[in-house]
């Protein structure tokens, strides 16, 4: 009984946010690799290699990254306890230690992956019967788009080249007066207490290069600004404030 409760108050309570820093440690599989990262005594499963068109994209080795997430109810994967939703970043700075690789162990597998890894042009579709995004039909209304973002980063992943083309899409059939484009900068509540702030330049790398891309897809900003000053951190929501945020107007009467 006393070794049973001692096991129980090591495990992680469902439904509990975890926020920390750790190396990223990859395990093979006889199909595609797993993401793992390990935090007081515990592995958690991160993800799979899959093509850029996934919503997960893999860490690096040799850097550090940043964990944000909740513990998740049932099995384990790939020999870690999973965590929904998770927000995983990666740390710029070089990091050796960062260097583990797993060799593939007799039942642990991958889960399914939709598409497998490699460049998504060599890879069949998901569903032969995919629906075209619907166009935005009137009437139109002032709406806010917001594109998030890795933990000190201003990179624009796939996803998020998507969402600026939709934005752009809706400045142009709605006739838009106004488009407005905020960046804002974050910071994280570690599990351990510590707060990790992001780089004082990043809200204006992020609101900048928003810009450029929607002027390159014929939306120029009316207006471009930046919040320089970090969101203060809760420890489960942080992730939110690391945004761009982009505001269309609609023409009067459209």
């Amino acid at each position: 009984m006393r070794l049973f409760v001692a096991l129980a108050m090591t495990l992680p309570a469902l439904a509990q946010h975890l926020n920390f820093v750790a190396c990223p440690v990859v395990r093979d599989t006889k199909t595609v690799p797993c993401f793992l990262a390990e935090y007081q005594g515990e592995t958690y499963f991160l993800g799979i290699q899959q093509d850029i068109t996934a919503d997960f994209y893999p860490p690096q080795l040799l850097h550090g990254a940043l964990i944000e997430g909740i513990v998740a109810p049932g099995p384990r994967v790939c020999g870690g306890i999973p965590l929904k939703p998770l927000h995983v970043s990666v740390l710029a700075e070089l990091n050796r230690a960062c260097n583990t690789i797993l060799p593939a162990e007799p039942g642990i597998d991958a889960p399914a992956a939709k598409r497998p890894a490699g460049p998504s042009t060599r890879q069949a579709p998901v569903s032969t019967a995919a629906v075209p995004p619907k166009k935005p039909e009137p009437p139109f209304l002032e709406r806010e788009f917001v594109i998030q973002y890795d933990f000190d980063s201003d990179f624009l992943f796939a996803r998020n080249t998507r969402q600026l083309t939709d934005i752009a899409e809706y400045a142009r059939i709605s006739i838009a007066q106004r488009v407005e484009v905020t960046g804002h900068r974050g910071s994280t509540l570690l599990s351990d207490g510590q707060v990790l702030i992001e780089k004082s330049d990043v809200a204006r790398l992020r609101a900048q290069r928003v810009a450029d891309v929607l002027k390159g897809l014929g939306t120029p900003a009316s207006d471009v600004r930046w919040i320089s000053e970090p969101a203060a951190a809760n420890g489960e929501t942080d992730y939110e404030s690391r945004r761009v945020a982009v505001r269309v107007v609609p023409s009067a009467g459209r």
